[in-house]
């Protein structure tokens, strides 16, 4: 093997590692902490919007009898305001198949920004 074929070889394996090591991050970022949390959020967005949807405020009182905690209703309803279902207390829609929709954007997006997610959590909800 002479140097350019070397080269050669050793050029091809560093593209493959790049391109693993792609693969990699990518699938941490999809199984990581702040993922698993907007997941979570998302599933109690989900919850609060089809109660909502019902006429049956969904307060911070009314969650916790249906075992959400606190913390978690505070990343659904961060979840919501990155949606734009939700400007300060006030709901925007009552439509559970239109919130659902701007809930998997914003689930997305979460994922990807998390400091756009962040932003609209309360300060508590920040650390």
């Amino acid at each position: 093997m002479n140097d350019i074929q070397l080269l050669r070889y050793r050029d091809q394996e560093v593209r493959e590692l790049r391109a693993e090591l792609t693969r990699l991050r990518k699938k941490v970022g999809e199984t990581g902490r702040h993922a698993r949390r907007v997941e979570q959020a998302y599933k109690d967005a989900v919850l609060l919007a089809s109660w909502r949807s019902v006429h049956i405020f969904p307060s911070r009182s009314y969650a916790a009898y249906h075992q959400i905690s606190q913390r978690r209703w505070q990343n659904a309803i961060a979840l919501l305001k990155l949606a734009r279902v939700l400007d300060g207390r006030r709901w925007l829609l009552t439509d559970a198949a239109t919130i659902e929709q701007r809930l998997d954007c914003a689930r997305k997006r979460a994922i990807e920004q998390p400091e756009s997610y962040k932003m609209r959590l309360n300060r508590h909800g920040k650390r």
